[in-house]
């Protein structure tokens, strides 16, 4: 499956905020990225959502920021019937500097710049915080201007304080340096990421970082969310899961250069990940050839 790169939108050139509600047989994409931020409310029909490494089936309110040059694609296939229903979403891009280089920085947008970071994964907004950016999103769709800029500042503002937001990507896919590393565990994501390959101890990890195992695994976890056996997984499933999707080399390779001890070892974790084998991963994600 080929990744396109996205040209910008004709609406770009004059809106700060380009917003498009689709309308039609399908959602009119493909597998691709762009620089720009996107925010997707499906308002009806489409049957799948591929978001980095996560193919998800797509139901009416489905909402979701894409943080810039992330993977993904919106589907309205029904392979059974050959028919398709007709989709309706609001499709909001916009790049992260939309307010000048440096906006980011000032401690009033501290909330507002961890959300990019996290976006870089995907983040699905669900509950009362969907709600209410589906609402502001239906205002953002007739407005223009200022008023949508305004618009938009106040879904980030909402959506950056909610704890109704949920990573879709794992980190593996897209790998983004996570906001909040301390300079010692950043150069060790680096090692990781850069040694998936190779097998990787815990106990050679703290000696890189200065600190005990312990120490170590104790400042890994709260700088990343994660073990460094569970972010370890999840990175290598997640690369993974992009090889399957865009290069033909066999299961048996791809377990190796993401550092699995064996074809069968890779199988186990990558069923356990995706509730699918390797093969059929892929099989569902290049469905539309």
């Amino acid at each position: 499956m080929h990744l396109v790169v996205e040209k910008p939108s004709p609406l770009a050139a004059t809106e700060l905020v380009a917003c498009e509600v689709v309308r039609g047989d399908d959602f009119g994409c493909v597998w691709h990225h762009h620089p720009e931020c996107e925010i997707t409310l499906v308002l009806r029909g489409g049957t799948e959502r591929m978001v980095g490494d996560k193919l998800t089936h797509l139901r009416p309110g489905d909402l979701t920021l894409l943080g810039s040059d992330l993977p993904h694609d919106y589907r309205n296939d029904h392979p059974a019937t050959g028919r398709r229903s007709r989709v309706e979403a609001i499709v909001v891009q916009f790049m992260p500097d939309l307010l000048g280089e440096g906006w980011l920085q000032h401690a009033s947008m501290q909330r507002v710049h961890q959300l990019f970071h996290r976006s870089q994964l995907g983040l699905e907004v669900r509950g009362a915080t969907r709600r209410r950016t589906a609402l502001r999103l239906k205002q953002l769709s007739r407005a223009a201007g200022l008023r949508r800029v305004v618009l938009l500042l106040e879904i980030l503002e909402d959506l950056a304080k909610s704890k109704d937001l949920v990573e879709i990507a794992s980190p593996g896919f897209h790998a983004p340096a996570r906001h909040g590393s301390t300079d010692r565990i950043a150069p060790i994501i680096t090692h990781i990421e850069s040694h998936l390959a190779a097998t990787i101890h815990v106990h050679d990890l703290a000696l890189m970082a200065g600190l005990s195992e312990s120490a170590f695994s104790r400042l890994f976890k709260k700088c990343t969310g994660r073990s460094v056996p569970q972010y370890l997984n999840e990175l290598r499933i997640g690369r993974a899961c992009r090889l399957l999707a865009e290069t033909d080399d066999t299961v048996a390779r791809i377990a190796t250069t993401c550092g699995y001890p064996s074809p069968a070892n890779f199988q186990r974790q990558f069923h356990r990940h995706q509730q699918r084998s390797p093969l059929a991963y892929r099989a569902a994600v290049r469905a539309r050839g």
